[in-house]
């Protein structure tokens, strides 16, 4: 990411000395030698330090100051004051500027302030970031070693180390979000972990504020826009905007994404200038993006340009040998967020788990998961069978119930067997009257007690015995 500075003073040789010694240490420096016109300025270079004479033959720089913070207050103000000029000093600082440096001064001086402003600005703008996200407990980790994991995790590594863009596409809850985390998070170049990782739900934001949020908007471009906003595109400038449920963009948005694609810049709602940024796009749908194009619900141009590098990521279903992994993974997650020592599965759950078809794919093992650790007890040690929800109880039931339904209890035959046992019989019987009760409670255990007409103790102890 360039960091750009404008300096405004009127004289010229401290103008010079300024963009030579500022340039010379990376910056790009703009200059401007009036009061004059300065928000034009910020507007055409879109600063993020500016270094502001307070001296100004035209304009104070004290109403210089305010107009810029007024304009965005994320811009940070370096103010050049007369030595013992103590009460501007103080106004400077309580109107919004960030730090202030006295003539005479050297360029050491001024870049020891200078580097304190980009960092504190990149720990300001890490913490906005951070509030962005929608789950403070992001789970980045992969966790798999199916083959078509496996090819996948190869990719990330791979694309990390690349500016490139990636569409991710197969259902949802796959995990194509991770996928999006990790691509960033393994880069060892100018895109490391340490830039800004925004993701953003195409789906879950109002089409008539979708450009708002990728683009930004200045300040009355619109009805309610009091202020300048940046847009997500800006605010990751540097690092990666993942682009979940792209398919739900609209068409005339979808054309100044494209644009942005093509040219890595844009203009901001309402704005008439150029903003140039340096971002990685990844993007993800759980459409069939082709179908899509078809229909002219998706522009065809704008898919040759996302589509540089394309993973699919199969569901759950295909990839069992993810599930237990996964499920064990997710106990230990939860384990430390809830504060819970829960050892894992027993047999028989995990293998319920391994029958069930998961249709919410990762995300609805892992919100299963996180809901039988909320209620289970710090004391237990491992997740029975009977924890596990009534539609993959009942699953692996009804498989069950399949089987039985081919034999034949022939009570006159079995009685004459010399193996017969009445206590052995009686607990067969009583077991498939409390799986029938499960089935018509859809796993409600309370609600199979009173079919059954026994307490809910009853039920848990006999769902351990027979279940467990």
């Amino acid at each position: 990411m360039t960091k750009k500075i404008l300096v405004i003073d009127d004289e010229k040789s401290i103008l010079q000395s300024l963009k030579a010694g500022l340039s010379d240490n990376g910056y790009e420096v703009f200059t401007h030698n009036s009061g004059k016109s300065v928000l034009d300025k910020v507007k055409e270079y879109s600063p993020h330090l500016i270094i502001l004479d307070i001296k100004l033959p035209e304009v104070n720089g004290i109403e210089i100051l305010k107009k810029i913070i007024n304009y965005d207050s994320e811009i940070f103000v370096i103010m050049i004051t007369a030595y013992g000029d103590t009460q501007t000093v103080v106004n400077s600082i309580n109107i919004g500027a960030y730090d202030y440096i006295e003539k005479p001064f050297d360029l050491e001086q001024l870049l020891i302030v200078v580097d304190k402003v980009f960092n504190t600005k990149a720990l300001k703008h890490e913490v906005e970031i951070l509030k962005k996200q929608n789950n403070k407990y992001l789970d980045n980790k992969l966790v798999g070693k199916s083959a078509s994991f496996n090819r996948i995790r190869k990719k990330i590594k791979v694309l990390a180390k690349e500016k490139v863009r990636v569409l991710l596409t197969g259902e949802t809850g796959v995990g194509k979000g991770i996928i999006a985390r990790n691509i960033h998070r393994y880069g060892n170049n100018e895109f490391t972990k340490e830039r800004a990782f925004i993701e953003i739900n195409c789906a879950a934001i109002a089409s008539n504020l979708i450009e708002s949020e990728l683009f930004g908007h200045e300040k009355n471009a619109f009805t309610g826009a009091e202020k300048l906003k940046k847009g997500m595109l800006e605010l990751a400038d540097g690092g990666t905007v993942f682009l979940d449920e792209i398919g739900e963009i609209p068409i005339n948005i979808q054309v100044k994404l494209l644009r942005f694609l093509e040219e890595e810049k844009f203009k901001r709602v309402g704005g008439v200038k150029d903003i140039k940024v340096d971002t990685r796009i990844i993007a993800a749908t759980n459409r069939k993006i082709e179908k899509e194009i078809k229909k002219g619900n998706f522009r065809k141009d704008l898919f040759y340009r996302l589509n540089v590098v394309r993973i699919n990521v199969p569901p759950l279903r295909k990839r069992k040998e993810d599930i237990i992994p996964l499920a064990e993974y997710f106990v230990e997650f939860f384990n430390k967020k809830l504060g819970k020592n829960i050892d894992g599965f027993s047999d028989q759950a995990k293998n319920m788990l391994l029958s069930y078809s998961w249709p919410g794919n990762v995300r609805e093992l892992k919100n299963m998961v996180e809901r039988i650790l909320i209620f289970t007890e710090k004391r237990e040690k491992n997740i029975r069978a009977s924890y596990l929800p009534g539609i993959i109880f009942n699953k692996s039931i009804d498989e069950k119930n399949s089987d039985n339904k081919e034999k034949d209890y022939n009570y006159k035959n079995k009685i004459n067997d010399s193996n017969f046992s009445l206590e052995t019989e009686i607990e067969k019987i009583e077991k498939e009257y409390i799986e029938e009760a499960l089935n018509k409670s859809n796993g409600n255990k309370t609600k199979a007690a009173k079919i059954l007409g026994i307490s809910r103790y009853s039920l848990y102890r006999r769902i351990e015995k027979y279940f467990d």
